[in-house]
């Protein structure tokens, strides 16, 4: 696990404001619809953007949001605090961990040649798809396992909250506790580790954009840009024990 300073200066804490609201506007307007129950991370409010492939899809696709939060969403997605950030959690990823910056790079890249329908999430940022997780986001203790196994998730926190008495980042498995201050990143390899953060205070707001890449698409490349059934179904039989040795 990596948490990955903020930069230095006045600039990027005007950047961080930026943010702090575009977030904070987007959950006061959003409508959630009465059918919305909590998530398995916890009970605030979290809306996807960017690409994934699984949970019924037939092919790589963008993740969906209501016909009233599309909009909202798309807003965020182009505002350019919100892209500065993730151009930050990109080279965070690319300095600590190159090899798997590359491979996202890569692997994003042939998905969105394969399905020129999927628009890409941010430009300059290797990751396909995030979840804007609003207001007072504090999470309960879980595993991210539609993740790629061994990759490295980010997570870019925002809001007002003080660091010091609540919003710590637990990485239950690796048995650490950390500080996990406004407007910084922490990459933790979120499929395998047991992860949670702390309540804030009922007067602070805390918000986070979790940056990462489904396992389904890396599946999607590597079976040649089809489903494990219906590569299971094409296979010779010395393809699939190739296939299941790997």
């Amino acid at each position: 696990m990596v948490l990955f300073a903020r930069p230095r200066g006045t600039d990027w804490l005007c950047n961080a404001a930026r943010v702090d609201a575009a977030l904070e506007n987007l959950y006061r307007l959003a409508r959630i619809p009465l059918s919305y129950k909590p998530n398995r991370h916890g009970g605030y409010v979290t809306l996807p953007a960017g690409c994934g492939f699984g949970g019924g899809r037939t092919r790589p696709g963008s993740y969906a949001n209501t016909a009233h939060n599309a909009p909202l969403v798309q807003e965020v997605l182009a505002d350019a605090a919100v892209q500065r950030v993730a151009n930050y959690v990109d080279a965070g990823l690319q300095a600590y961990f190159p090899k798997l910056h590359r491979f996202y790079h890569n692997l994003l890249a042939a998905i969105l040649r394969d399905s020129p329908d999927i628009v890409q999430m941010f430009q300059g940022c290797c990751y396909g798809a995030c979840h804007f997780n609003l207001h007072n986001a504090s999470t309960i203790d879980h595993e991210d396992w539609y993740n790629i196994l061994f990759g490295m998730c980010a997570v870019y926190s925002s809001g007002t909250y003080d660091y010091t008495r609540s919003g710590h980042f637990i990485a239950w498995s690796l048995g650490i506790v950390a500080q996990f201050p406004p407007a910084c990143a922490v990459y933790v390899p979120s499929a395998c580790v047991t992860h949670a953060n702390t309540p804030i205070a009922g007067h602070e707001t805390g918000s986070s954009a979790a940056f990462f890449m489904s396992a389904g698409l890396a599946r999607w490349y590597y079976n040649g840009f089809m489903s494990d059934k219906e590569y299971r179904e094409r296979a010779t039989v010395e393809q699939m024990k190739a296939w299941n040795a790997d």
